[in-house]
């Protein structure tokens, strides 16, 4: 990935770092550089992390079936608790 930060910059040489991201039907959110959007982001249901999907990435990633939303892969978040139970768990500690 590189940048190019002279004063009048080749648009050749700026490398978009979101040119693989996919396209989600029900984005969880957005990225916007200077007004533009330029990936979606999708929400793991059981972490509430935020994460971009990139096409052929090789990250493992899942999909809960209880839940029915996809979960960002982390280890941590293969058990069925929806991040905002989760917190809340958290608070009654």
């Amino acid at each position: 990935m590189g940048l190019c930060l002279s004063r009048n910059p080749v648009p050749s040489l700026i490398i978009d770092p979101y040119a693989d991201a996919q396209f989600e039907r029900n984005p969880g959110g957005a990225i916007l550089v200077d007004g533009v959007e330029v990936a979606h982001t999708v929400r793991c249901v059981h972490g509430g992390e935020q994460f971009v999907s990139r096409r052929g990435s090789g990250i493992r990633r899942g999909y809960c079936m209880r839940c029915g939303g996809v979960t960002c892969g982390h280890p941590a978040h293969d058990a069925c608790i929806h991040w905002e139970r989760g917190i809340e768990l958290m608070e009654k500690r």
